[in-house]
Formats: structure tokens, sequence, C-alpha cells
């Protein structure tokens, strides 16, 4: 007696492509046979079966979850936006007010910190930068300390940058008793580098290196040029 051995079941595996294949290239055609279409049912993750109709809704509705949190995301970013604008704006006027460098540089002190929510707001020009009545004594960088020659390449590059610094920066920067997780340095020019408006947080996720730098960068060129127009008054 012969035996007989089961065929592979290659003819059905290719019958399924088919099907697969031409619903893909033509997917209106359930909706010409809406018998079929609401008949169709798919496994579910918690066991059974659900419709196709009710497995698509699922998805559609977590598609506009998704939607509504990012759409919510995008409003919460332009109020923030709409807000930081009329603070600069502020900032702005405030300093076409003030006749002294004394002056903007404690205006900008006083409303950056509330403007960028920091914790640490100071100047720190480069050694060469002349100010004949010293009034920049007091905010000059060390130039036995070698930190010049470490924020030159940032100083010359003229972007903003962010993120984590290493602590004998942070101290030269900021000063030994000040506990700096993250900040935020703005350089300052004109017709050349003048110095550096730095931002300092408490927080370790306030400034970072993926964050947009346009109000920073904007900032920095308003008060370079304050500055520089006051410097030899």
């Amino acid at each position: 007696m012969t035996k007989t051995t089961a065929k592979p079941k290659a003819s059905t595996a290719s019958d399924e492509a088919k099907v697969i294949d031409y619903l893909q290239k033509n997917p209106e055609m359930l909706m010409s046979y809406p018998e079929v279409f609401t008949a169709l049912a798919i496994p579910h993750h918690g066991g059974g079966v659900v419709s196709l109709v009710e497995r698509q809704l699922k998805i559609l509705r977590n598609e506009n979850r998704k939607m509504e949190k990012k759409l919510v995301e995008l409003v919460s970013i332009a109020r923030e936006n709409e807000e930081l604008n009329q603070r600069f704006h502020r900032l702005a006027l405030e300093l076409l007010n003030t006749d002294s460098l004394d002056d903007v540089l404690s205006t900008v002190q006083d409303q950056v910190q509330t403007f960028f929510n920091t914790d640490y707001v100071c100047f720190k020009f480069l050694p060469d930068v002349t100010d004949k009545k010293k009034r920049l004594n007091n905010h000059y960088l060390d130039s036995k300390s070698g930190i010049v020659a470490a924020l030159k390449p940032w100083l010359e590059k003229r972007r903003p940058v962010c993120g984590q610094l290493e602590h004998k920066v942070i101290r030269e920067l900021f000063g030994d008793e000040i506990m700096v997780e993250s900040s935020a340095l703005i350089p300052l020019y004109h017709t050349a580098e003048i110095g550096l408006l730095c931002l300092g947080s408490a927080s370790k996720d306030r400034f970072n290196k993926n964050m947009g730098t346009i109000f920073l960068k904007h900032l920095g060129e308003l008060v370079s040029s304050r500055i520089q127009g006051l410097l030899d008054v």
C-alpha cells in the first residue's frame, strides 16, 4: 500500500499573496462590497476577534489623540513665542531709554533673568575691550586663567552655545560659590568680539544643546549694539 505524502501549501500562500496584491492595488474594492467589508475580522491582542471596521475605528481614534496632543503642543509653543516676543520688545524699549553703560548692564541682568526664566545672569568681557571709565572692571575675563583661549572658538562663531559646561569654565564665568548645572553663552560682538552674556541655571534641563537659539541670538545682537554705542561715552 502506497503512502500519500502531503503536498506543501504553496498554492494557499500563493493565493493569499495574490489577494493581498490585488487589494493593495485596488483599495476601493471592499467599498463596493460592504457585506464583505463588515464581515472581515482580525485577531485581537486580548483574545478573540474584532471586525475590520472596529479595528480601523480604534486606529483612527489613536491617530486623532496623537494629532490633538501635537496640536496642544504647537499652541503652547506659539504662546511661549508670543510671550517672548512681548518681553523682548519691552527689553528693547528699556535699553533705548538707558543713557549709561552701567544702566544697560543692570537692566539686561534684571530683565533677562525673568525673560528666560533663569537663575543667574552675568557679563564677561574680553580683556582687550577698552573702557576708559573703568565701568567693566568687575566684568572682565581673567586673562591669566586660560579661559579666553577656551572661549575663543565659541566667540568667533558668534552663535549661542547651550548645555552643560566643564566645571572650570563654569567657575570662571559664574564664580566658585554658584552651582550652575546648565547654561547659555551668548556672544557679544560688533566689528569684533566683545565678550559674553552668560545665563546659568540650577537645573540640568533648562538649557540644552538641542534647544532653539533664535531669541538668544537676537538678544545678543541687541545687547551688543547698545553696549558698543556706550563704551566710549
